[in-house]
């Protein structure tokens, strides 16, 4: 297990985050106008170009991080809402990427899109899968971002990945299985390479794992508007079957991604008759100063899987559901599905999800393939937006100075 350490905060950055502020709208704005111009040919423009990604590095990046999010914030708040799905039973639409597994997650990195997501089971599997594209449609195959696992984890059980970029580093946090637990035990790993799709060179130790609590699984980040990076998770205490209800949890992080700071606080646990006793995959995001927290719900294989969204105080938490109902539950395209993450650009908000539960413990099966729907949101919540998946043009709406840029 890793240890807690204080201290390390990012360096003073107030002049920089005002000035940083001012040319980052400006610029965002720009490349919007672009886009909606150019389209996809702008796109390709900006991936081929070598001139067209800026690279930051110490504090100047952690300034252009947080005005990035600021930026993306007021351009959101700006926008006009889209308008709601007019099929809310049959939402989304699957994403062409040849990955059938759970736990998808999306980024941009390099100018393009990088999507990943659980490893297959078995001694010869893929750990980390991790596929990009240009423009959402056509999709590399699949690579190994994690080809070497550390010597705690088992092979062929590893799950929930999460890709950040911390200055010139990338981190990916994810989920395996303790190597000869009794009772099996899963807890979070961290890796770390130079390039976004790996390969990744994992920490010897767990970085999260809560021993006293059956474990912890499902690590998300979350960077705060003032450059604050934090992760999410849970902790594991439906372990083996358990009815113990589990938690959902946050944790600052360094300002590099290594180490923890502080202790975890508590954000939420089931308290709808909906959940069941499991509150699982927490994501975090903030839209018009309100911050939210995704999550799933409930047995992963069982038909009652739905998504939930809740409203928190903060990165801290505590966070609170307004509704007694999920956000997502089963509907026509699948039975449970589960395992949301969030897209969040400024030209929208996406939500990447599994549609259907499992039908067999510790694997996909039947292969469970990745689905994409637009949101809404309002002052009162999220919301199944009409809408298609991000394109060619949306990757200009990511400002250059964005994280994983």
């Amino acid at each position: 297990m890793s240890s807690n350490e204080e201290g390390d905060a990012p360096p003073n950055t107030a002049t920089q985050h005002k000035s940083g502020g001012r040319s980052a709208v400006v610029l965002s704005i720009l490349l919007v106008l672009v886009a909606t111009i150019l389209g996809g040919a702008a796109a390709s423009w900006l991936s081929a170009s070598p001139s067209a990604s800026v690279h930051l590095t110490g504090a100047s990046a952690a300034a252009s991080r947080a005005a990035g999010d600021a930026t993306t914030a007021s351009l959101l708040a700006a926008a006009a809402a889209p308008p709601a799905n007019p099929v809310p039973s049959a939402p989304g639409s699957e994403v062409p990427a040849r990955l059938h597994e759970s736990d998808p997650f999306l980024t941009v990195a390099d100018g393009r899109y990088l999507l990943t997501s659980s490893g297959g089971a078995g001694d010869s599997a893929i750990n980390v899968p991790v596929v990009t594209s240009t423009d959402f449609i056509h999709w590399t195959a699949p690579i190994d971002a994690l080809p070497t696992l550390p010597a705690w984890a088992a092979r062929g059980f590893t799950w929930a990945p999460d890709i950040h970029r911390f200055a010139n580093s990338y981190a990916l946090y994810f989920t395996a299985q303790v190597k000869g637990s009794n009772p099996t035990m899963q807890c979070i790993g961290s890796a770390f390479g130079t390039s976004a799709t790996g390969p990744y060179t994992a920490r010897p130790d767990p970085f999260i794992c809560q021993l006293d609590q059956g474990g912890s699984i499902d690590p998300r980040v979350f960077v705060d508007s003032d450059g604050t990076p934090w992760v999410m998770f849970k902790s594991d205490q439906n372990i083996e079957g358990s009815p113990t209800p589990t938690k959902m949890w946050s944790q600052r992080l360094s300002a590099d991604g290594t180490r923890l700071l502080g202790s975890p606080s508590f954000l939420m646990s089931p308290d709808r008759p909906w959940q069941g006793t499991i509150v699982e995959a927490p994501q975090m995001v903030k839209v018009d100063g309100t911050y939210w927290v995704v999550y799933s719900a409930n047995w992963y294989n069982n038909p009652r899987y739905g998504i939930g969204i809740a409203r928190c105080n903060g990165p801290a938490g505590p966070c609170a559901d307004e509704s007694s109902v999920p956000f997502m539950g089963s509907n026509a395209q699948g039975p449970g599905p589960g395992e949301a993450s969030v897209f969040q650009t400024a030209s929208g908000i996406w939500m990447l999800y599994t549609p259907r539960c499992s039908a067999a413990p510790y694997a996909d099966v039947p292969p469970r393939p990745i689905y994409i729907t637009r949101l809404g949101w309002t002052a009162q919540g999220p919301y199944l937006a009409s809408g298609n998946p991000p394109s060619a043009s949306d990757l200009l709406s990511v400002p250059f100075w964005a994280p994983t840029n």
